[in-house]
């Protein structure tokens, strides 16, 4: 089970069905299909209070950056991946807007102060091999950067996903993942955009280190 973001999506779904679908995104052109596995409590589905993407660049040098290949699909994080994640762990769930009180039982979520909620966020690779818009585990294709660049296997500099889930709870005791354990949290992204939308986009705001909402237009330097 999981929670979908965009256009209406299964599991015969192609990037390309992706365009005659209606979407729930708000930047214009963006039909792309976002997703992340369910949280349960109790076995019971946890509401999302809010998802957002981002769109940036953590290279030295962002002009480099370039729009995704029509029809890209990756996958961020480990579905697989069932281990503890005690506080301090790498790939944390933790609280926004307050501050942690606590941990569950297990030792693997946060408890988060009244006022705040659970969040977590998805940072995927910034760099592409150039041919393949897929591969058979979603992610061999991408790879991160080096040193500030895209080079070797991964030579081609495209745009940083952050996902930020934000969950409408104060977390603590009986949260899973329908994958399983906090560690198994993973994304996945099919790249919908319309190349006219995203083309600017990235042009006038990643490549020139612009922030920007999301249309292409100067907001802020």
């Amino acid at each position: 089970m999981h929670t979908f973001f965009g256009p209406a999506v299964d599991a015969a779904t192609k990037p390309a069905d992706l365009f005659v679908r209606t979407t729930n995104c708000n930047a214009k052109g963006d039909n792309s299909a976002y997703w992340v596995p369910q949280l349960t409590l109790n076995g019971q589905p946890v509401k999302m209070k809010s998802f957002r993407v981002y769109y940036g660049s953590r290279l030295a040098d962002p002009s480099v950056t370039v729009p995704f290949p029509p029809g890209l699909v990756m996958v961020h994080g480990d579905a697989k991946r069932q281990v503890d994640t005690p506080k301090g762990a790498s790939g944390q769930f933790w609280c926004a807007g307050s501050a942690e009180t606590g941990r569950s039982a297990d030792g693997n979520w946060p408890v988060c102060a009244p006022g705040g909620n659970l969040i977590f966020q998805l940072v995927f690779q910034d760099c592409w091999d150039g041919q393949h818009i897929d591969s058979p585990d979603h992610k061999s294709h991408m790879g991160p950067m080096q040193n500030g660049q895209c080079t070797g296997k991964y030579p081609v500099a495209v745009p940083n996903l952050s996902f930020m889930v934000n969950y409408d709870s104060l977390g603590g005791n009986g949260l899973a993942l329908s994958s399983g354990m906090a560690s198994s949290m993973h994304g996945d992204f099919m790249n919908a955009w319309k190349p006219e939308n995203l083309g600017p986009l990235v042009k006038i705001c990643l490549d020139q280190k612009a922030k920007c909402g999301t249309t292409p237009s100067f907001t802020g330097g």
